[in-house]
């Protein structure tokens, strides 16, 4: 497996976020094109064949805080220590910012039976837990 910075070819890209269900993304092809674009770091993993395996996203400042906006892993690639080679490199890019945030499913979901303890393994903790709070709002 190898790891890159930067965005995939958008095709690529379209495929893999199919391919994890994430299809709210792939709806709008020029949308996921400027989120790719405007994010502050794009990591890319690859399999020895040259297929792409996973992504992560960040939107950052690059010096206080770095959020996490997207970790993808193609279903074949689960298991393998895709997410984590693709985490660990963001945490080790950006371990000089204050702050590294990123938001999941909540608890009682499938995914947060899954994702919680991965995230947990790599020092993150729920935002009650660092004694803070998140807010959202969707337009």
């Amino acid at each position: 497996m190898r790891i890159t910075a930067g965005a995939p070819p958008l095709d690529r890209a379209i495929a893999l976020y199919d391919a994890v269900g994430w299809t709210a993304y792939t709806r709008d092809p020029d949308r996921l094109a400027r989120s790719l674009a405007g994010s502050h770091l794009v990591v890319t993993a690859w399999d020895d064949d040259g297929g792409l395996r996973g992504l992560a996203r960040t939107v950052s400042d690059g010096e206080s805080v770095c959020y996490i906006q997207d970790l993808l892993v193609h279903p074949a690639s689960r298991r393998r220590g895709v997410a984590r080679a693709l985490m660990e490199d963001i945490q080790g890019r950006y371990g000089h910012c204050m702050f590294l945030a990123l938001s999941t499913d909540a608890d009682g979901t499938e995914d947060a039976a899954r994702s919680h303890p991965f995230y947990r393994a790599l020092g993150f903790q729920p935002h009650p837990e660092l004694r803070l709070a998140a807010f959202g709002y969707r337009p």
